[in-house]
This record gives C-alpha cells, structure tokens and sequence, in this order.
C-alpha cells in the first residue's frame, strides 16, 4: 500500500511517502525552492518521494491531505454571526480555503493524472488530528496521552488526545481565536522580528533577559479549569480586524496581529534592525516563563484526564525545546516523544492517520531520526562544486576534500572551539 502525504497551502509545504507503514521519503518544499517556510503547493516534494521510492502516480493508494475546509465548519459560522469579522478577514479565509478545494485539480495536474482517479483517492484529514497523527503513530509508546500546540489550523489552536495501538481518541480542543502560538508570534513581532518563523529569535533572546515584565505578560491569557486557557482579545487584532496572510508560492507572511494595547502595557515596538535593548530582552524572557507556564497547565490538564505518564507532543509550539527540557520536571509525564517536524510534519501525520485511523491497519514503524529526504553521493557533491569551482576560488573560497572521519570530526571540532560556524 502506498500513501502519499500532502502539507499544502500552509508555511513549510511538504510530502511523504508510506509502503505499507513504513516511512520511505519526507521532503520539504524548501530544499528545492531555497525559500524558507516556503508556502503554496510541493510540486517538487511529491516528485522527489516518488523517485525516491521508484513509484509512479499510479501507484499510489491514498492521497493524504493535512487540511480539511469542511472542519469545524458551524464554530465558523457561529464565530462570524457572533463577532462580526471586517470582510478583509472573510476574503481572506475564503480565498485560501478556495486553494485548498482546488487542490485536487492542482494534483491531477502535476501527477499527470485523470481528476476522477485522484479524487477517488483523495483524503482529507483535518490539521490537529494529522499533527497528532505524526506524533503518536511514530512514537515507541503503545499508549500515550496525545498534544499538539501551534498557530492555528482548520480554526484549532490546541488539541489532546489518548493514543491506543492505531487508534487516537480526540480530547478537548482551544478554538480560534483563541491560540498560545498566536500569543508568541505577536511578541515576536513587537519585538522587531517580522519573517515569517522568527520565534525561535526570541527563544534564543530570553537568557539574556530579567524578569521584569511577567506580571503584564499575565494579563493576555487566561488559565481556565481543566488545561483550557484564552486570550485577552483586547491586545490582539487577528479576530475582528483581520491581519493580511499570503500562503501563495513562496515566502508566507503574517502581518502585525498585536493591536496599540500592547504597546500602551509595554512600551513602544521595536523597529527591526533597531539595537535590542535590556527592555526587548527582558520582554523575551517574561515572554518565554509565560509560555512555559500555560503548557504545563495544558499539559497537566491532559493528563488528569488520561492517566497517561507517556506524552507524544507536536505541532509549531513543540517546537520550543527550552520548554521541552522542563516537560518532565515541571509536569506528571515521564517519558516524551516529540515530532520533530511541525507544520511539515502534518504530511506525514495525515499520511498516517489515513493508514491507521481511516484503514484501521496495524502499527509497526517508529521513527527514530529525522534524515528522510534525498541524499547526494560525494560524486554528485563534487560535480556540484566543479561547476562553480573557478568563481568561488576567484572569491577566495579553498576546496578541499576530506576523506578520513576522524580527520573530518577533528576539523571541524577546531573551528567550533574558536568560535566559527559550520554548516
């Protein structure tokens, strides 16, 4: 059996390929685009799984899609009724989910495929349940307690479940446009940091940073009973005013979400490339203690209601592996297993809930290491070089080829240890 899994139309754009459960090849648009978080449709991704596992379109089972435009279809109407979003907001909504309905049309194309071939064959498989999918289905646990946290996806920020065998059972869930991705991408962006996967930067500032603002950080999001939690709306825009999103091929981008309160609790945004100050550093910091805070109450939430001491943990959120080290200090879990891919992941995660969830087969892969894309033979590396070879050296560029491991390991632990960077 031979299932594709599709992430389209989102931030870091990808697919996979399963034989009958086993992973064959994940790819991520980005390594062919050079685009990072590159959105739109794989085209290259699709192709290279199928090279990789010597398959034709033809072969392919199932084609698995992280998105579903119908989920959770009455919470946003009920929204829209209630809250009365700016048209921008619908236009926007309806432009990218327009995208998504076409996606088998798009598909066909590239695949060189009959429409009714595809559609035959065409799952949607809603975006928390394949990230959930990605975590559980690969872990070595046989049960689990089920999270993943991240922006938002099909109008859920957060989600549990249990995990049996290959089955997941759906716990609670946080609805738009309630969201603790939501709360770090606009500090993110107050703090001068606009691109499109910047929260890592802000990861990386809080070390350095006092603790002078937690208290005020408090004041944008609620802890509610159970491992439930909401945002104070009043310092975000992204629910009523609408924030400009493009998801077209090429770079995604997001634009402010944070509204003027903000500013009036912790002072005026930073402009990018402007010095980073104590302040923006200590804003990071509270930032990162809050964060931390509301997914220990997610999380030990979650496990009152599984008994479960095993956690598989994905999504965008997963992601912030400072957290991830306090998991089992800071909460009832004893063992982890974290996805390692988030939005990307969701390929691989609809690919598997559609193997196991949808087809009912049985479980026998753990994925263990991350390496799935294609590889290059030092021959084909060397060729690459040689085409460039006169223009980098005529920039001062030294080739060299280093054969024997140890001398290679020791090189490059020589450059580490006077502080220059490796790639």
């Amino acid at each position: 059996m031979i299932i594709l899994g599709i992430n389209a139309y989102h931030g870091d754009v990808s697919a996979v390929l399963l034989r009958d459960g086993e992973l064959v090849a994940a790819v991520e648009e980005e390594r062919f685009t050079r685009v990072k978080h590159c959105a739109g449709f794989t085209v290259e991704s699709i192709r290279t799984c199928l090279q990789m596992a010597g398959v034709t379109p033809m072969a392919v089972d199932h084609f698995a899609i992280s998105r579903d435009p119908r989920a959770n279809s009455w919470r946003k109407a009920l929204f829209t009724v209630r809250r009365r979003p700016s048209p921008g907001l619908i236009w926007d909504r309806a432009r990218n989910a327009t995208r998504v309905q076409h996606l088998a049309e798009t598909l066909a194309a590239t695949l060189d495929l009959d429409l009714p071939q595809v559609r035959q064959r065409l799952h949607w498989v809603e975006h928390h349940p394949a990230h959930l999918a990605s975590a559980f289905f690969v872990s070595p646990f046989e049960t689990a307690t089920v999270c993943a946290i991240d922006g938002f996806g099909d109008f859920v920020s957060t989600s549990g479940a249990i995990g049996r065998g290959s089955r997941l059972e759906m716990l609670e869930r946080v609805y738009f446009p309630h969201s603790l991705g939501l709360l770090y991408l606009a500090l993110t962006q107050y703090l001068g940091f606009r691109q499109y996967g910047d929260e890592y930067k802000v990861m990386g500032l809080a070390p350095y940073g006092e603790l002078n603002y937690v208290e005020a950080l408090r004041r944008l999001i609620h802890l509610k009973p159970g491992g439930g939690f909401e945002l104070d709306l009043a310092y975000f825009r992204h629910h009523a005013e609408g924030v400009a999103m493009t998801w077209e091929d090429g770079e995604p981008s997001i634009g402010p979400v944070y509204t003027r309160q903000l500013e009036r609790l912790l002072g005026p945004a930073r402009v990018p490339e402007e010095p980073l100050e104590p302040r923006h550093e200590a804003i990071a910091a509270s930032l990162q203690v809050g964060f931390e805070e509301t997914c220990w109450h997610i999380l030990t939430g979650l496990y009152q209601q599984t008994g479960i001491s095993r956690l598989c943990l994905a999504g965008g959120c997963a992601m912030n592996s400072v957290m991830n080290g306090k998991i089992r200090t800071q909460t009832p879990f004893t063992e982890v297993y974290i996805q390692p891919a988030a939005d990307n992941g969701t390929a691989l995660g609809a690919a598997l809930y559609v193997r196991h969830q949808v087809l009912g087969q049985p479980r026998h892969f753990v994925m263990d290491y991350a390496a799935w894309g294609p590889a290059f033979e030092a021959v084909e590396i060397e060729a690459a070089i040689g085409v460039h070879a006169e223009a980098l050296t005529a920039k001062g560029c030294t080739i060299q080829q280093i054969d024997e491991a140890d001398q290679l390991w020791r090189w490059t632990a020589e450059r580490l240890a006077v502080g220059q960077i490796v790639g």
